[in-house]
C-alpha cells in the first residue's frame, strides 16, 4: 500500500481549533482499554473559555494498577505518564507544526491554572505522541529557549519548562514492536502485515489490542466533526481478514477446540481468548448460515 499523505495543512490555518480524525478516538479508546484500572482517561479537554483543548488527559488512579501483559504493552510509555498527564497526538497522516507545541504549553498553563485544587508542577507531565520529531518542532523549540534531547530510542525529552515533558515517536515504536503505539503509527498505514507479524511476536496480548481496534472501528458512525479516511478504514478492514487468517493457521483458537466438551473448552482460557473464542464461533456461524 503507498504511503497515506499528510492531512491538509490549512486545517491548521484556524487556531485555536483543530479538525479531529479518526485517530484520535482510537487512542483514546485504546489507552482506556489499557490503562482503565489504573489510569482515568478523558478526551478534548477544556482549558479554558477559549476553545482551547488537549487532546488526552490522563489522570492517576489512586491505587490503581495494570497487569503485567498491559504494562509490557506500553512498556515505553508506561514510565513517562505523571499523576496528571497531557498529551498532544499527531495521526499517522499528520505532524508537527510550527505554533503546535506553543501551543501544548500554552494549554497546560491554562488547565494548571483553572484547577480548584493547586497542583505542583511535579505532578503534571507534557507528552506529545507523533510521527517523529521534524525539523519544524525543533526550530519552535530552538526559538522558544527549550532544548530538545534524546532519552531512549523514539523518546526525547525537552528541558527548560516547569511540566516534564517528553516526545514519543510513533515511527519507533513501530520498530520496537510496541503494540498500542504501532496502531497509531505510519508503519501500520505502510506495512501493516509487518506489524502483524511483531504483534504475532510479542504474543496474545498484543493480538488482542488489535482485534479490539477493528471491533472500535467498526462501531464508528458518520459523524460531521471526524474527518473519516476512506484509506485507513480500507486498510483496517485489510488487516482484520489478515488477522483473522493469521489466528486459523496458528491454531490460536482451533486447536484448543478438537475434542473438548464446551466446559473442557473455556478451561484455562484467558479473557482475551475467550473474547476470541466467541469472535470465532460467531464468525463460523455467520459463515454456515451464508
Amino acid at each position: 500500500m503507498s504511503e497515506v499523505e499528510p492531512s491538509d495543512t490549512s486545517e491548521h490555518g484556524n487556531r485555536p481549533g483543530k479538525t479531529r480524525t479518526m485517530w484520535h478516538p482510537l487512542l483514546v479508546r485504546l489507552l482506556a482499554y489499557t490503562l482503565d484500572s489504573a489510569y482515568k482517561v478523558e478526551q478534548e479537554v477544556s482549558v479554558g473559555k477559549m476553545p482551547l483543548r488537549v487532546d488526552i488527559l490522563l489522570i492517576r488512579r489512586e491505587g490503581g494498577q495494570l497487569s503485567e501483559d498491559k504494562v509490557r504493552d506500553l512498556a515505553e510509555l508506561l514510565p513517562l505518564l505523571n499523576r496528571f498527564t497531557l498529551i498532544e497526538f499527531k495521526a499517522p497522516t499528520d505532524t508537527m507544526e510550527p505554533g503546535d507545541f506553543a501551543q501544548l504549553v500554552g494549554c497546560a498553563y491554562l488547565w494548571h491554572s483553572q484547577q480548584s485544587k493547586r497542583l505542583s508542577h511535579e505532578d503534571i507531565s507534557l507528552v506529545v505522541v507523533a510521527p517523529s520529531v521534524n525539523a519544524a518542532v525543533r526550530d519552535e523549540l530552538r526559538l522558544l529557549g527549550f532544548e530538545i534531547g534524546p532519552y531512549g530510542p523514539g523518546i526525547f525529552q525537552v528541558t527548560g519548562l516547569p511540566f516534564t515533558t517528553w516526545f514519543v515517536e510513533t515511527d519507533a515504536m513501530a520498530e520496537l514492536g510496541q503494540p498500542i503505539l504501532s496502531l497509531v503509527s505510519r508503519g501500520f498505514l505502510n506495512d501493516r502485515r509487518g506489524i502483524i507479524e511483531k504483534l504475532a511476536r510479542e504474543g496474545k496480548s498484543a493480538m488482542g489490542h488489535y482485534r479490539y481496534l477493528v471491533q472500535q472501528v467498526e462501531q464508528f458512525q458518520p459523524e460531521k466533526e471526524l474527518a473519516m479516511q476512506q484509506a485507513v478504514t480500507e486498510t483496517l478492514k485489510k488487516f482484520d481478514e489478515e488477522l483473522y487468517e493469521r489466528m486459523l493457521a496458528e491454531g490460536t483458537v482451533e486447536q484448543r477446540l478438537r475434542g473438548l466438551s464446551p466446559e473442557q473448552r473455556l478451561v484455562g482460557l484467558s479473557d482475551e481468548q475467550k473474547v476470541q473464542l466467541l469472535e470465532l464461533l460467531q464468525r463460523r456461524k455467520r459463515e454456515d448460515g451464508q
